[in-house]
């Protein structure tokens, strides 16, 4: 019975990871987009190189690319 617990314990803190990598790519991949720079690219340092990708990414991150005057950012 302790090793059900233990398995089941272990899935539910994977799944939790997994899901907050997923939140945490998504979020960096919409900060990209808005700085005008590649998601792809950004999206694979965060997994590669984690955590130190995600901090690279935090504080090198260019600023917001402002759009001309009558046009809608996406």
């Amino acid at each position: 019975m302790d090793s059900v617990l233990r398995v089941m314990l272990a899935l539910i803190l994977g799944f939790l990871l997994l899901a907050l990598l997923g939140i945490t790519i998504r979020a960096c991949s919409r900060d990209a987009r808005r700085r005008g720079k590649s998601p792809l690219l950004v999206s694979i340092a965060v997994i590669v190189f984690v955590p130190w990708g995600l901090i690279a990414w935090l504080l090198f991150r260019p600023g917001p690319v402002t759009a001309p005057p009558g046009t809608q950012h996406p």
